[in-house]
């Protein structure tokens, strides 16, 4: 199992060069190739909506100013690639590098965002996002959920704050759940070379060793050495609990699954999930 391509959406704002960081953070260590994807609105999608009474150059002129806005905007795109994999020392290609080191190209599509995204994704290994609050193109949340849960794809969530490293020191957020079981099995090419490993089961109540013995043999059975951690969350947050271990433990991966519960029961009553993909303060391993 390798990491060959990892996605990463573009919306031509001050956050690509952070999501940039992260995913070429992930290709250095994994001779990665890197696909900065950046999507233009189609103007003629939105013409359905403007009601027949629009003229023919109001029109015209409402395309045009959405090329020209597109046009900046990718243009800031293919800028902050080109500075970001130079930071990085890793070269920009203009097709798709050969195993043996690591690469990046910019492509650019049109559509609606989230859609585009959610394609794109489904022959990716890996597909980052910013944690936090998205400015810049509609569609981004959407387009990390459609990744997630519709496409399948496992998610790199990168903090605000660009790492340096990303899977030397990895916490593994477990409770049994096939979502998290995911993860696991999406991250192994950063668990079979990470420095260190710990399993972290947090949970309110009464807490099942035997839950973390489980992942902890699964683990050993492909080399990989780790210590457990139980942890009662009581009347605090998971995820903030699970960040605060994370940052505690020095960690630059935390893995873990992606909606347990239903998105639905997740907007109304909140859930993990969403609390650590607005708060994340170390990259995050999704999967669900």
């Amino acid at each position: 199992m390798t990491l060959r391509k990892i996605l990463v959406p573009l919306t031509g704002g001050t956050r690509d060069q952070t999501a940039l960081a992260a995913a070429l953070a992930v290709a250095k260590r994994h001779n990665s190739y890197v696909e900065g994807l950046f999507i233009r609105p189609d103007p003629s999608e939105a013409l359905p909506f403007m009601g027949e009474g629009v003229s023919g150059a109001v029109i015209q002129d409402i395309i045009a100013a959405s090329k020209d806005a597109a046009n900046q905007a990718g243009e800031r795109a293919k800028a902050s690639l080109i500075e970001a994999a130079a930071a990085a020392n890793v070269e920009v290609v203009s097709k798709p590098c050969p195993p043996g080191a690591p690469c990046a190209r910019l492509l650019e599509a049109t559509g609606p965002f989230d859609e585009v995204v959610s394609y794109r994704s489904r022959l990716s290994d890996l597909v980052v996002f910013l944690a936090g609050k998205e400015e810049g193109a509609a569609g981004v949340s959407e387009a990390l959920q459609a990744c997630l849960m519709d496409a399948g794809r496992p998610i790199l969530l990168a903090p605000e704050t660009a790492p340096k490293t990303v899977g030397t020191n990895v916490v593994i957020g477990w409770d049994g759940s096939v979502e998290a079981a995911h993860a696991i099995t999406a991250a192994r090419p950063f668990l079979t070379q990470a420095e260190k490993v710990e399993i972290l089961n947090v949970e309110k109540g009464d807490l099942d060793p035997a839950v973390a013995d489980m992942l902890s043999d699964y683990l050993e059975l492909h080399g990989i050495e780790s210590s457990e951690h139980l942890i009662d969350a009581g009347s605090r947050p998971v995820g903030e609990v699970m960040l605060e271990q994370a940052s505690n433990a020095g960690c630059d991966l935390l893995v873990m699954g992606g909606y347990g519960h239903s998105r639905i029961r997740e907007l109304l009553l909140g859930g993990v999930t969403r609390f650590i993909i607005s708060h994340a303060t170390v990259p995050v391993l999704l999967a669900h």
